[in-house]
């Protein structure tokens, strides 16, 4: 709880030299809050599947991800790094997936017009899926097949879920949070 507060301080002096005073304003709001004391998982995983996704915002879904993949910048962090990366495939799929059955392909073209580089940068089989968009009716394709079904998505979605009880369970994040956030502070005042 000490590291906890002490991150707090840390963030509040960079927001008053930074001038942020509305931020910090909020922030201390969300402090008195339940949800700014602790990572809640049910939230993170309203973000992702009832906000992001629906409203076809992969930019922010891609920006969170990444948020995560630096928390476990660590060499020991590989596990998770792992999993990471396997459910981050996942997501981005079950994206496209998502655009696809809300009649947006658009937002598909769209998706692989701003994240080829990104995509194949993981190294995972995207090839294929850069022809999705143009099928007629790629959820029968054998391929594809599997990522429409509810299975698929309830298990993604428990994945996800047990993945970041495990991460968030205990101080683990929070004293790599703190680590970086500790190793950034001194860099910026050594400057």
């Amino acid at each position: 709880m000490e590291n906890m507060q002490y991150a707090e301080e840390l963030l509040r002096e960079f927001l008053i030299f930074r001038g942020f005073t509305s931020t910090l304003q909020t922030f201390d709001r969300e402090l008195s809050t339940d949800i700014g004391r602790n990572f809640q998982v049910d939230k993170i995983l309203d973000l992702v599947f009832q906000v992001y996704v629906p409203k076809h915002e992969a930019d922010k879904l891609i920006s969170l991800i990444n948020f995560f993949k630096r928390c476990f910048c660590s060499p020991s962090e590989t596990l998770f790094i792992s999993t990471l990366k396997k459910l981050e495939v996942s997501i981005l799929r079950y994206y496209i997936i998502h655009a696809l059955q809300s009649g947006r392909q658009d937002k598909v073209v769209e998706f692989f017009q701003n994240n080829t580089n990104y995509l194949f940068q993981n190294r995972e089989d995207w090839m294929p899926w850069f022809a999705i968009p143009y099928l007629t009716n790629p959820s029968m394709d054998p391929q594809f097949r599997v990522y429409f079904s509810k299975e698929w998505f309830d298990s993604l979605h428990l994945s996800f879920q047990n993945f970041l009880s495990e991460v968030f369970n205990g101080t683990h994040i929070l004293e790599v949070v703190l680590v970086t956030i500790f190793e950034r502070w001194v860099t910026f005042y050594q400057d």
